[in-house]
């Protein structure tokens, strides 16, 4: 499978360098911005916190190279043909989609974010973009990256145990907003729910939770 990620990602890749030789889009730009925060980042988060990332968010990781081709198929069939919409982002596409402030919903900002998303994978392995996204992921009103909420909750990281990391990742997809907390913790308890039975599915980490 990881060959056929391989073969399918070879176009993604030189489309993408082409983009940069002649910084089309200002590709060559938001590229540079990208490289220079991972070559940079001063991040040391443990094993568990990143697998249950990359279980919850992105679960083929160690299958792709920046874009997940399984996914995208996926997302267009249930988007287009049953009428529900699904994500297909990798982690390395929300950490691009995040570091580049580009949100619009068009086809051309999706290339674009998987073109950069395919190039830094070429450069980064997986740890150090997951931990890049964490460092700067919204988490809810006030709490920007994981150093923004530990702060927030005066916290800290070391103090975590696995069910409060499954929570932090699950703020990924719920940000706590300032109002309405009622719902949301609702939408948290599904979604800790869910990420708690990828992990008895996968048995990755431990269910003890």
């Amino acid at each position: 499978m990881r060959i056929l990620y391989f073969i399918l990602t070879i176009p993604f890749y030189f489309f993408g360098k082409f983009f940069i030789l002649f910084n089309l889009d200002n590709l060559y730009t938001d590229f540079l911005k990208c490289y220079n925060y991972l070559e940079k980042l001063n991040l040391v988060l443990d094993d568990e916190i990143l697998e249950i990332l990359f279980l919850a968010e992105d679960h083929r990781s160690h299958f792709h190279y920046g874009v997940d081709h399984y996914a995208m198929l996926r997302a267009i069939y249930f988007t287009h043909i049953k009428n529900e919409f699904q994500g297909a982002s990798t982690v390395a596409q929300q950490f691009v989609r995040v570091i580049t402030e580009r949100y619009e919903r068009t086809l051309f900002r999706k290339l674009r974010e998987q073109l950069l998303a395919v190039l830094i994978t070429y450069e980064f392995n997986n740890k150090i973009i997951g931990a890049a996204y964490l460092n700067i992921a919204f988490l809810g009103s006030g709490m920007n990256g994981l150093t923004g909420f530990l702060i927030r909750k005066r916290i800290l990281f070391d103090q975590l145990d696995t069910l409060e990391k499954i929570k932090i990742v699950s703020r990924l997809k719920y940000p706590e907003p300032i109002k309405d907390k009622k719902r949301w913790s609702l939408k948290m308890k599904v979604r800790v729910g869910n990420i708690q039975s990828k992990i008895v599915k996968y048995k990755s980490l431990p269910t003890s939770l």
